[in-house]
């Protein structure tokens, strides 16, 4: 079967529905809280369980979906997502919200792999076009998550936002399987050693930077730093060694992929420092409640969703140009934010607000599409080792985001935002100077064709090679 428009929409609507998964508890989380007996930063470990997850769990689920099906895949992760919503809906415990979380994550690990394959596949001659709307779609999700799960536990109870989130996970997944083309696998083989070793590496970390965001005590996170980086350096040996390494090391050092996984990580870094640290502020320094900070979020969120086509489409021509500018046009942005942060509260301080959070969430966008462009356009997109590649990837994506989530945590409480702000600087600092060094060599043909059938969205793109 070909493509057609409602695969496309599919597509780009499992991917909102992945981010919303994890925001959309964000409003009523003070109400889950007292729903499960949960502290403050009890409740927190709730929300970070579902990001840690996703970590640990990437590198397999890339490595699924190239080895089964993406979109078997896909569907597959979607029905997890129902049970595990069901679950977290009938818990009356911190712990069993946080396993219940935890699977969450693990589901929506999928989410991003299994999209980014089927778009590639599907529609090679619109990568472009297709990655830029898949940022719009994580955009979506930002926008559309929080005022939903606000309605939702207003008007239902906070057990609700599982149930509606459940239902329209089994909506996506019998779409997927009805109206989406199957895309054949690519039968990589599992390299177990080479596996173990990675996901106790990014597992360990992730364990330990969120131990450090909620000011853990040294003596569990040294050791949890020690192992987490000893198992990488054991997986990169094991992986050297083996014809049957998940991804060949030289593939992960290859200029594309490697500018394009450290754009994604410093962007969804950038992301979770925005996100939690500017509501902080609009709540603390400038004494706004909810209703007011969800419209000023909105304007982040929203320009994420509806520019990201036009800033990619801009840069079409030149793509680490293009990348380099989005990332220091979100550096200035950032810095923006913190400086528009220490004036005190009036009508003009508020606009300025709206107006860096606009040009801060076009900028995300662009990087994040951009970003996603250069892995499908790299080395290892043409190789069986594409789906951990991916994974791989995604993993570094969402580390940067609870790396995000963990500084703010770490220090907000110091009360200074210049603080907050300058981890998102130092790091698309260091960005800007890996996009400086030589371009990366032209990307290999496409390893698969666009099918037989032309679809609504199935043209070639001008200055894609």
């Amino acid at each position: 079967m070909a493509p057609g428009r409602t695969a496309y929409v599919v597509l780009l609507a499992s991917t909102s529905l992945g981010t919303l998964t994890s925001t959309v508890v964000t409003a009523p989380v003070n109400v889950i809280a007292d729903g499960v007996g949960a502290s403050a930063a009890g409740i927190v470990v709730a929300v970070s369980a579902f990001t840690v997850a996703m970590v640990v769990l990437s590198p397999v689920a890339g490595w699924l979906c190239e080895r089964y099906g993406a979109r078997r895949v896909l569907a597959a992760s979607l029905l997890l997502m129902l049970l595990a919503g069901l679950g977290a809906s009938t818990s009356t415990s911190l712990a069993q919200l946080v396993v219940w979380r935890a699977l969450q994550g693990v589901a929506c690990s999928a989410t991003p792999p299994a999209v980014q394959q089927v778009l590639g596949a599907l529609w090679p001659g619109r990568r472009p076009q297709a990655m830029a709307a898949w940022a719009s779609a994580v955009g979506v999700g930002q926008a559309v998550g929080p005022p939903l799960g606000g309605a939702i536990a207003d008007l239902l109870g906070w057990r609700a936002v599982f149930w509606v989130h459940g239902l329209l996970s089994v909506l996506l997944a019998v779409l997927i399987r009805w109206r989406v083309p199957d895309v054949p696998p690519g039968r990589p083989p599992m390299h177990v050693a080479g596996m173990a070793t990675l996901v106790v590496g990014v597992g360990t970390l992730a364990v330990a930077v969120t131990w450090a965001g909620q000011g853990g005590a040294p003596v569990l996170l040294v050791p949890l730093g020690a192992v987490g980086a000893a198992a990488l350096v054991a997986h990169a040996l094991v992986a050297r060694r083996s014809p049957r390494a998940l991804v060949p090391p030289r593939l992960l050092v290859e200029r594309r992929y490697l500018r394009s996984t450290a754009a994604a990580g410093a962007v969804m870094a950038t992301l979770g420092v925005v996100v939690v640290a500017t509501p902080l502020h609009l709540g603390r320094d400038w004494d706004l409640g909810p209703g007011p900070i969800g419209l000023v979020m909105l304007s982040l969120a929203g320009s994420m969703a509806l520019l990201a086509p036009l800033t990619t489409r801009l840069g079409r021509r030149a793509p680490r140009a293009a990348l380099a500018v989005s990332a220091l046009a979100l550096l200035l942005g950032v810095a923006a934010v913190g400086a528009v942060g220490r004036v005190d509260y009036r009508p003009a301080a508020l606009v300025a607000t709206v107006v860096v959070l606009v040009l801060t969430g076009a900028a995300i966008g662009a990087v994040q599409s951009r970003a996603a462009l250069g892995v499908m356009r790299s080395e290892v997109a043409a190789t069986p080792s594409a789906g951990a590649a991916l994974g791989i990837h995604n993993t570094v994506r969402f580390g940067g985001l609870a790396t995000g989530y963990a500084w703010v945590a770490l220090t907000w409480p110091t009360g200074e935002l210049a603080l907050v702000h300058l981890g998102p600087v130092v790091l698309l600092l260091g960005l800007l100077a890996l996009l400086a060094g030589r371009p990366a060599a032209p990307p290999p043909a496409e390893r698969r064709t666009t099918p037989a059938a032309p679809s609504p969205v199935t043209t070639t793109t001008r200055g894609e090679s």
